[in-house]
Protein backbone atom coordinates (compact mmCIF):
# COMPACT_ATOMS: atom_id res chain seq x y z
CA UNK A 1 0.00 0.00 0.00
CA UNK A 2 1.27 3.43 -0.95
CA UNK A 3 2.49 4.99 2.29
CA UNK A 4 2.14 8.48 0.76
CA UNK A 5 -1.64 8.00 0.81
CA UNK A 6 -1.79 7.54 4.57
CA UNK A 7 -3.19 10.43 6.59
CA UNK A 8 -3.66 11.15 10.27
CA UNK A 9 -6.53 12.65 12.22
CA UNK A 10 -7.14 13.24 15.91
CA UNK A 11 -10.57 12.03 17.00
CA UNK A 12 -12.90 13.61 19.53
CA UNK A 13 -11.61 11.14 22.11
CA UNK A 14 -8.09 12.50 21.60
CA UNK A 15 -6.63 9.54 19.70
CA UNK A 16 -4.53 9.93 16.58
CA UNK A 17 -5.55 7.50 13.86
CA UNK A 18 -3.49 6.59 10.82
CA UNK A 19 -5.50 5.62 7.76
CA UNK A 20 -5.10 5.00 4.06
CA UNK A 21 -7.33 7.27 2.02
CA UNK A 22 -8.11 7.43 -1.67
CA UNK A 23 -11.04 9.61 -2.78
CA UNK A 24 -13.73 8.23 -5.08
CA UNK A 25 -14.21 9.17 -8.69
CA UNK A 26 -17.57 10.66 -9.65
CA UNK A 27 -20.44 8.26 -9.00
CA UNK A 28 -18.44 5.70 -7.04
CA UNK A 29 -19.12 4.88 -3.37
CA UNK A 30 -16.57 4.94 -0.58
CA UNK A 31 -15.52 1.61 0.92
CA UNK A 32 -14.48 1.45 4.57
CA UNK A 33 -12.35 -1.56 5.55
CA UNK A 34 -11.88 -2.67 9.18
CA UNK A 35 -9.24 -5.25 10.07
CA UNK A 36 -9.12 -7.52 13.11
CA UNK A 37 -6.54 -9.18 15.38
CA UNK A 38 -3.56 -9.28 15.01
CA UNK A 39 -3.52 -7.38 11.72
CA UNK A 40 -3.41 -3.77 10.56
CA UNK A 41 -4.64 -1.89 7.51
CA UNK A 42 -2.07 -3.94 5.57
CA UNK A 43 -4.51 -6.85 5.68
CA UNK A 44 -6.55 -5.11 2.96
CA UNK A 45 -3.67 -4.44 0.55
CA UNK A 46 -5.05 -6.75 -2.15
CA UNK A 47 -8.49 -5.14 -1.95
CA UNK A 48 -6.92 -1.68 -2.17
CA UNK A 49 -5.03 -2.78 -5.29
CA UNK A 50 -8.27 -4.19 -6.75
CA UNK A 51 -10.73 -1.38 -5.97
CA UNK A 52 -8.58 1.76 -6.31
CA UNK A 53 -8.12 1.48 -10.12
CA UNK A 54 -11.90 1.06 -10.42
CA UNK A 55 -12.46 4.47 -8.86
CA UNK A 56 -13.90 3.43 -5.51
CA UNK A 57 -13.14 5.64 -2.55
CA UNK A 58 -11.13 3.84 0.14
CA UNK A 59 -10.80 4.45 3.87
CA UNK A 60 -8.57 1.84 5.49
CA UNK A 61 -7.44 2.67 9.04
CA UNK A 62 -5.03 1.09 11.42
CA UNK A 63 -7.55 0.53 14.18
CA UNK A 64 -6.95 1.52 17.79
CA UNK A 65 -3.92 -0.33 19.17
CA UNK A 66 -2.36 -1.06 15.77
CA UNK A 67 0.11 0.27 13.23
CA UNK A 68 0.44 4.04 13.11
CA UNK A 69 -2.60 4.63 15.33
CA UNK A 70 -2.45 5.33 19.06
CA UNK A 71 -2.20 2.33 21.37
CA UNK A 72 -3.85 3.00 24.75
CA UNK A 73 -3.85 0.09 27.19
CA UNK A 74 -7.11 0.74 29.04
CA UNK A 75 -9.68 -1.82 27.81
CA UNK A 76 -12.52 0.62 28.50
CA UNK A 77 -11.28 2.72 25.60
CA UNK A 78 -11.98 -0.15 23.21
CA UNK A 79 -15.72 -0.47 23.78
CA UNK A 80 -18.03 -0.29 20.77
CA UNK A 81 -19.49 3.19 20.97
CA UNK A 82 -16.07 4.82 21.36
CA UNK A 83 -14.53 2.89 18.48
CA UNK A 84 -17.52 3.67 16.26
CA UNK A 85 -17.27 7.39 17.07
CA UNK A 86 -13.58 7.34 16.15
CA UNK A 87 -14.49 6.04 12.69
CA UNK A 88 -17.21 8.65 12.26
CA UNK A 89 -14.62 11.31 13.13
CA UNK A 90 -12.39 10.00 10.33
CA UNK A 91 -15.28 10.11 7.87
CA UNK A 92 -16.18 13.62 8.98
CA UNK A 93 -12.59 14.74 8.47
CA UNK A 94 -12.84 13.59 4.85
CA UNK A 95 -16.37 14.93 4.31
CA UNK A 96 -17.78 11.44 3.72
CA UNK A 97 -21.49 11.07 4.42
CA UNK A 98 -21.85 7.32 3.88
CA UNK A 99 -19.70 4.27 3.33
CA UNK A 100 -20.05 0.65 2.45
CA UNK A 101 -18.53 -0.81 5.62
CA UNK A 102 -16.56 -4.05 5.37
CA UNK A 103 -15.10 -5.92 8.34
CA UNK A 104 -13.08 -9.03 9.10
CA UNK A 105 -12.61 -10.63 12.53
CA UNK A 106 -12.82 -7.83 15.17
CA UNK A 107 -13.41 -5.49 12.25
CA UNK A 108 -16.82 -7.13 12.00
CA UNK A 109 -17.49 -6.09 15.59
CA UNK A 110 -16.56 -2.51 14.75
CA UNK A 111 -18.74 -2.44 11.63
CA UNK A 112 -21.58 -3.84 13.73
CA UNK A 113 -21.28 -1.03 16.27
CA UNK A 114 -21.14 1.62 13.56
CA UNK A 115 -24.40 0.21 12.21
CA UNK A 116 -25.88 0.22 15.72
CA UNK A 117 -24.74 3.71 16.72
CA UNK A 118 -24.46 5.59 13.42
CA UNK A 119 -26.75 3.71 11.06
CA UNK A 120 -27.18 6.66 8.68
CA UNK A 121 -23.45 6.58 7.88
CA UNK A 122 -23.60 3.01 6.52
CA UNK A 123 -25.15 2.37 3.12
CA UNK A 124 -24.43 -1.37 3.22
CA UNK A 125 -22.27 -3.70 5.29
CA UNK A 126 -20.17 -6.79 4.63
CA UNK A 127 -18.77 -9.26 7.13
CA UNK A 128 -15.96 -11.71 6.35
CA UNK A 129 -15.43 -14.78 8.58
CA UNK A 130 -17.07 -13.19 11.63
CA UNK A 131 -20.65 -12.16 11.04
CA UNK A 132 -22.69 -9.29 12.43
CA UNK A 133 -22.36 -9.05 16.22
CA UNK A 134 -25.46 -7.72 17.95
CA UNK A 135 -25.10 -5.84 21.26
CA UNK A 136 -24.97 -8.39 24.06
CA UNK A 137 -24.55 -7.31 27.70
CA UNK A 138 -24.12 -10.98 28.69
CA UNK A 139 -21.14 -11.64 26.38
CA UNK A 140 -18.80 -11.79 29.38
CA UNK A 141 -20.58 -14.91 30.63
CA UNK A 142 -20.01 -16.75 27.37
CA UNK A 143 -16.26 -16.16 27.66
CA UNK A 144 -15.75 -16.66 31.38
CA UNK A 145 -18.36 -19.37 32.07
CA UNK A 146 -18.13 -21.69 29.06
CA UNK A 147 -19.82 -24.58 30.80
CA UNK A 148 -23.02 -22.52 30.92
CA UNK A 149 -22.62 -20.95 27.49
CA UNK A 150 -25.34 -21.45 24.90
CA UNK A 151 -22.62 -20.86 22.35
CA UNK A 152 -20.70 -23.92 23.52
CA UNK A 153 -23.89 -25.94 23.26
CA UNK A 154 -24.36 -24.73 19.69
CA UNK A 155 -20.76 -25.25 18.57
CA UNK A 156 -19.94 -28.36 20.58
CA UNK A 157 -16.66 -27.11 22.00
CA UNK A 158 -15.15 -24.16 23.84
CA UNK A 159 -14.33 -21.76 21.04
CA UNK A 160 -13.66 -18.83 23.38
CA UNK A 161 -11.02 -20.71 25.38
CA UNK A 162 -8.08 -18.81 23.85
CA UNK A 163 -9.63 -15.49 24.92
CA UNK A 164 -9.12 -16.42 28.55
CA UNK A 165 -5.38 -16.42 27.85
CA UNK A 166 -5.47 -13.22 25.79
CA UNK A 167 -7.10 -11.27 28.63
CA UNK A 168 -4.51 -12.25 31.23
CA UNK A 169 -2.29 -9.38 32.54
CA UNK A 170 0.92 -11.00 31.26
CA UNK A 171 -0.40 -12.26 27.92
CA UNK A 172 1.25 -9.50 25.88
CA UNK A 173 4.63 -10.16 27.51
CA UNK A 174 4.37 -13.91 26.90
CA UNK A 175 3.37 -13.46 23.25
CA UNK A 176 6.08 -10.89 22.53
CA UNK A 177 8.70 -13.16 24.07
CA UNK A 178 7.57 -16.09 21.92
CA UNK A 179 6.36 -14.23 18.84
CA UNK A 180 7.32 -16.91 16.30
CA UNK A 181 5.44 -19.61 18.20
CA UNK A 182 2.45 -17.27 18.46
CA UNK A 183 2.44 -16.67 14.70
CA UNK A 184 2.53 -20.43 14.08
CA UNK A 185 -0.56 -20.79 16.27
CA UNK A 186 -2.45 -17.84 14.80
CA UNK A 187 -1.72 -18.86 11.21
CA UNK A 188 -1.94 -22.67 11.27
CA UNK A 189 -1.21 -24.82 8.26
CA UNK A 190 -4.16 -27.00 9.28
CA UNK A 191 -7.30 -25.32 10.71
CA UNK A 192 -7.76 -28.19 13.13
CA UNK A 193 -4.79 -26.86 15.12
CA UNK A 194 -7.11 -24.11 16.33
CA UNK A 195 -9.70 -26.58 17.58
CA UNK A 196 -7.06 -28.65 19.38
CA UNK A 197 -5.26 -25.70 20.98
CA UNK A 198 -7.15 -22.40 20.70
CA UNK A 199 -10.43 -24.03 21.69
CA UNK A 200 -9.13 -25.93 24.71
CA UNK A 201 -8.83 -24.18 28.06
CA UNK A 202 -5.14 -23.39 28.61
CA UNK A 203 -4.20 -24.67 25.17
CA UNK A 204 -3.17 -21.37 23.59
CA UNK A 205 -1.05 -20.34 26.56
CA UNK A 206 0.62 -23.75 26.70
CA UNK A 207 1.44 -23.60 22.98
CA UNK A 208 3.05 -20.17 23.19
CA UNK A 209 4.87 -20.64 26.50
CA UNK A 210 6.36 -23.94 25.35
CA UNK A 211 7.54 -22.21 22.13
CA UNK A 212 5.82 -24.82 20.01
CA UNK A 213 6.36 -24.46 16.30
CA UNK A 214 4.40 -25.74 13.33
CA UNK A 215 4.61 -25.32 9.56
CA UNK A 216 2.99 -22.14 8.27
CA UNK A 217 0.55 -22.19 5.35
CA UNK A 218 1.90 -21.35 1.90
CA UNK A 219 0.24 -17.92 1.84
CA UNK A 220 2.35 -16.89 4.84
CA UNK A 221 5.42 -16.07 2.79
CA UNK A 222 8.69 -15.24 4.59
CA UNK A 223 8.11 -11.58 3.69
CA UNK A 224 4.61 -11.56 5.18
CA UNK A 225 5.75 -13.37 8.31
CA UNK A 226 8.51 -10.81 8.81
CA UNK A 227 6.05 -7.96 8.27
CA UNK A 228 3.67 -9.39 10.87
CA UNK A 229 6.48 -10.03 13.35
CA UNK A 230 7.97 -6.56 13.02
CA UNK A 231 4.60 -4.78 13.18
CA UNK A 232 3.52 -6.61 16.33
CA UNK A 233 6.83 -6.23 18.15
CA UNK A 234 7.15 -2.56 17.22
CA UNK A 235 3.72 -1.65 18.55
CA UNK A 236 3.48 -4.34 21.20
CA UNK A 237 0.56 -6.62 21.97
CA UNK A 238 -0.86 -4.69 24.94
CA UNK A 239 -3.06 -2.50 22.75
CA UNK A 240 -4.37 -5.18 20.38
CA UNK A 241 -5.22 -7.50 23.28
CA UNK A 242 -7.44 -4.76 24.73
CA UNK A 243 -10.00 -5.67 22.07
CA UNK A 244 -10.39 -8.96 23.95
CA UNK A 245 -10.12 -7.48 27.44
CA UNK A 246 -12.85 -4.96 26.66
CA UNK A 247 -15.26 -7.79 25.93
CA UNK A 248 -15.23 -8.95 29.55
CA UNK A 249 -15.12 -5.47 31.05
CA UNK A 250 -18.31 -4.31 32.72
CA UNK A 251 -18.05 -1.10 30.69
CA UNK A 252 -18.75 -3.12 27.54
CA UNK A 253 -21.93 -4.59 28.98
CA UNK A 254 -23.04 -1.14 30.12
CA UNK A 255 -22.26 0.29 26.69
CA UNK A 256 -24.28 -2.39 24.92
CA UNK A 257 -27.16 -1.82 27.31
CA UNK A 258 -27.43 1.82 26.22
CA UNK A 259 -28.42 0.82 22.70
CA UNK A 260 -32.20 0.65 22.27
CA UNK A 261 -33.64 -2.66 21.01
CA UNK A 262 -34.42 -1.23 17.59
CA UNK A 263 -30.73 -0.37 17.11
CA UNK A 264 -29.84 -4.06 17.30
CA UNK A 265 -31.28 -4.70 13.85
CA UNK A 266 -29.58 -4.20 10.49
CA UNK A 267 -31.76 -2.53 7.87
CA UNK A 268 -28.96 -2.16 5.31
CA UNK A 269 -28.09 -4.73 2.64
CA UNK A 270 -25.73 -7.24 4.24
CA UNK A 271 -23.12 -9.56 2.77
CA UNK A 272 -21.75 -12.47 4.78
CA UNK A 273 -18.69 -14.28 3.43
CA UNK A 274 -18.58 -17.55 5.35
CA UNK A 275 -15.28 -19.40 5.71
CA UNK A 276 -16.11 -23.10 5.62
CA UNK A 277 -12.89 -24.22 7.37
CA UNK A 278 -12.94 -21.63 10.16
CA UNK A 279 -13.33 -23.54 13.44
CA UNK A 280 -13.78 -20.45 15.66
CA UNK A 281 -15.90 -18.07 13.58
CA UNK A 282 -18.10 -20.89 12.38
CA UNK A 283 -20.51 -20.04 9.55
CA UNK A 284 -23.46 -21.22 11.65
CA UNK A 285 -22.76 -18.44 14.14
CA UNK A 286 -23.00 -15.75 11.50
CA UNK A 287 -26.04 -17.39 9.97
CA UNK A 288 -27.82 -17.45 13.34
CA UNK A 289 -27.15 -13.78 13.97
CA UNK A 290 -28.22 -12.68 10.52
CA UNK A 291 -31.44 -14.69 10.59
CA UNK A 292 -32.36 -12.93 13.84
CA UNK A 293 -31.20 -9.37 13.24
CA UNK A 294 -30.85 -8.68 9.50
CA UNK A 295 -33.95 -6.95 8.19
CA UNK A 296 -32.61 -5.98 4.78
CA UNK A 297 -31.42 -8.11 1.89
CA UNK A 298 -28.86 -10.71 3.02
CA UNK A 299 -26.36 -12.11 0.53
CA UNK A 300 -24.37 -15.14 1.60
CA UNK A 301 -21.26 -16.46 -0.08
CA UNK A 302 -18.83 -19.20 0.95
CA UNK A 303 -15.11 -19.60 0.51
CA UNK A 304 -13.45 -22.96 1.06
CA UNK A 305 -10.82 -21.60 3.41
CA UNK A 306 -10.03 -20.96 7.03
CA UNK A 307 -10.24 -17.68 8.94
CA UNK A 308 -7.52 -16.02 6.86
CA UNK A 309 -9.21 -15.99 3.44
CA UNK A 310 -8.02 -12.43 2.82
CA UNK A 311 -4.51 -13.87 2.74
CA UNK A 312 -5.21 -17.25 1.17
CA UNK A 313 -7.99 -16.26 -1.27
CA UNK A 314 -7.57 -12.50 -1.89
CA UNK A 315 -8.75 -12.54 -5.51
CA UNK A 316 -11.85 -14.53 -4.63
CA UNK A 317 -12.64 -12.17 -1.73
CA UNK A 318 -12.30 -9.10 -3.94
CA UNK A 319 -14.45 -10.69 -6.63
CA UNK A 320 -17.23 -11.53 -4.20
CA UNK A 321 -17.17 -8.03 -2.73
CA UNK A 322 -17.18 -6.39 -6.16
CA UNK A 323 -20.05 -8.50 -7.45
CA UNK A 324 -22.11 -7.64 -4.38
CA UNK A 325 -21.28 -3.92 -4.48
CA UNK A 326 -22.20 -3.67 -8.17
CA UNK A 327 -25.58 -5.21 -7.38
CA UNK A 328 -26.45 -2.74 -4.63
CA UNK A 329 -29.21 -0.26 -5.38
CA UNK A 330 -27.66 2.76 -3.69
Amino acid sequence: MDTSLYKQVKTQRGFTYSYYFSPPTVGKPVLFFAHGFPNSSYLWREQVAFFKPLGYGLVVPDLLGYGGTDKPTDPKLYIGSGLAQDVVDILDAEGIAQVIAIGHDWGSYLVSRIVNSHSSRVAACAFLAAGYMAPDPSYKNAVMQPEASLLKQMVGYDNFAYMRFFIQPNAAEIIEKNIDSFLCLIYPEQPEIWRDNMCVDGGARSWVESEKMNPLPSYMTPELVEHEREALLKGGLAGPLCWYKSMVDDAKAADDATLPPEAHYVAQPLLFVACTRDVICLPILGDAGHSKYAQGLVTRREIDGDHWVLESHPTECSGILHEWIKGLDL
